[in-house]
């Protein structure tokens, strides 16, 4: 009587599943999140296969059994994804059949956050097997007859990305088709599916530059007619090496998951299920296993190192215009100074004209006073003059002047401490050199790279009586020193005030600093 009891219960579970449910149940949906929202068709920027096969309740014969066979994939340009699936679903003598195809758009507003809109379509056949029936009366012809019908079906589904944080619904039997096994025996044989929707929400912590993730996640599943399910839970995924996770199932069973990445293309993954309903002792827990192979490395991460290599390309470029614009720098610092040295020479040179004049004035003031020694007054006179003058020939004055030219003209400002008003407007004011942490990771636009502070000094005290903010650092990595005017958060940007020459308000050469 007790078997026949549990029997009968494993059997009414399996007609709610079917009638009320209607969705294949599987543990392992983190990770084939496409298989329930098709906004999640290549999201991953990756190309990949997976098999699924689960059976439930394995101590009860007939219980459920589920297959997937799936794809997912992604256009080079990441905007577009797809994905498609097979399945059959059985429960005793009803069972399910089809396959979905999907399509979704990924629309990014910024590096970090973006909307993705999924939509798929197909065909399911439901299918009702009564010789699997087992009667007292075996006569009955009810019993050697099958019955099916096909239906077409879509799906939609959504999906918002703000950084780490994921929150998303989808609609699943979005079109409500009616399934009718006609009219057998006088008896129509015929139900409706319902459609169904799905949250999800998923917040994933980074560990170790993305390495490791933590990822705590809520899933609600609801129809018109049964409870809403709520599956939460926690998943850990070593991107190398492994993955183990645990979940709660509301008022149904407690899941744990578990994988292996076998090889950076191929994983392994096992979920079982603890059963805590009223006959979950009598009708067995559940086991599920999943196969995915990977077709070579996500094409996001490909397209990140792909512009992390252009940028590098970008700076080797502009390193190795570095020795001609020392050069031209050196250049011009050297006409600069030659330019001072002579203005400085020809001003000492005139003040001693001045000296050589009044002493020579004096002299003949003293001569005409003093009648009775102009002689030795003249001679003296003449001594004092020549002496001057022999000082001028002998090159104090020029020693003179090599002691103002030291190199010095440009007083020495500390790093960090430039002026931050510029004549450069149109940015923000935490772009300018002065509101920034100089050295700190960004792209910096600079106006000179020197191998000397005293140089890159003296750039930016010029491009300071120019009316131009700038600020200098060092990269320890080169030792040399960078004189910038605007740091930028990204390259576009940056880029796009080189090129302009900050709208038209710059006229020298303009280069990016990658930190």
């Amino acid at each position: 009587m007790r078997k026949q009891i549990i029997l009968l219960a494993a059997f009414l579970v399996g007609i709610v599943n079917v009638n009320a449910q209607q969705l294949p149940l599987i543990s392992s949906y983190l990770n084939t999140s496409y298989l329930f929202n098709h906004a999640f068709s290549g999201i991953d920027g990756k190309t990949e296969i997976s098999v699924l096969n689960r059976r439930q309740w394995t101590d009860i014969q007939g219980a459920p059994e589920t297959q997937f066979m799936a794809f997912n994939g992604n256009r080079d340009d990441l905007k577009f994804g797809y994905s498609g699936y097979a399945f059959n679903d059985a429960t005793d003598i009803v069972s399910r059949s089809g396959f979905y195809g999907s399509y979704a758009w990924h629309v990014k507003f910024t590096d970090e956050n973006s909307l993705s809109l999924g939509l798929g379509a197909g065909y399911v056949n439901n299918t009702i097997n009564s010789s699997g029936i087992r009667v007292p009366d075996e006569l009955d012809p009810v019993l050697y007859t099958q019955l099916s019908s096909a239906k077409f079906d879509m799906n939609f589904g959504f999906n918002l990305q703000f950084g780490d944080f994921n929150i998303g619904a989808a609609v699943p039997n979005l079109l409500a088709p009616k399934v009718d096994f006609g009219d057998n025996f006088n008896s129509p044989y015929q139900y409706h599916y319902m459609r169904h929707y799905v949250v999800n929400t998923q917040y994933n912590v980074q560990m170790q530059k993305g390495l490791m993730t933590l990822s705590p996640f809520v899933t609600i599943r609801a129809n018109e007619v049964t409870i809403p399910q709520v599956d939460a839970g926690l998943m850990f995924n070593h991107k190398e090496y492994f993955y183990v996770g645990a979940a709660y199932r509301s008022s149904y069973a407690v899941t744990g998951n578990a994988g292996v990445h076998v090889t950076a293309n191929i994983s392994l993954g096992y979920s079982y299920d603890f059963s805590l309903n009223t006959y979950g002792f009598a009708l067995g827990n559940s086991h599920e296993f999943m196969l995915r192979y990977t077709f070579g490395e996500s094409k996001k991460d490909k397209r990140l190192e792909n512009e992390i290599k252009k940028l590098k390309d970008r700076q080797r470029r502009q390193s190795g215009d570095l020795e001609d614009l020392l050069n031209d720098r050196l250049d011009e610092f050297k006409d600069e100074i030659t330019e001072q040295q002579k203005s400085l020479f020809d001003a000492e040179k005139e003040a001693m004209k001045g000296e050589l004049t009044e002493a020579a004035a004096e002299a003949a003031k003293d001569a005409a006073a003093n009648s009775g020694s102009a002689q030795s007054a003249g001679a003296n006179g003449r001594n004092n003059v020549g002496g001057v003058n022999s000082t001028m020939n002998g090159g104090e004055i020029n020693g003179t002047s090599g002691n103002n030219t030291t190199g010095n003209n440009y007083p020495q400002t500390p790093q960090g401490g430039s002026n931050v008003n510029s004549s450069i407007k149109g940015y923000d004011s935490n772009q300018y050199a002065g509101n920034v942490q100089a050295g700190s990771k960004g792209f910096y636009v600079t106006a000179g790279v020197f191998g000397s502070q005293n140089n890159a000094v003296k750039l930016q005290n010029k491009l300071r009586s120019q009316g131009v903010g700038s600020d200098v650092f060092q990269d320890s990595n080169n030792s040399m020193y960078y004189v910038f005017l605007l740091k930028f958060n990204n390259y576009e940007a940056a880029n796009q005030a080189r090129n302009s020459n900050f709208n038209g308000q710059y006229n020298g050469k303009l280069w990016i600093k990658v930190m």
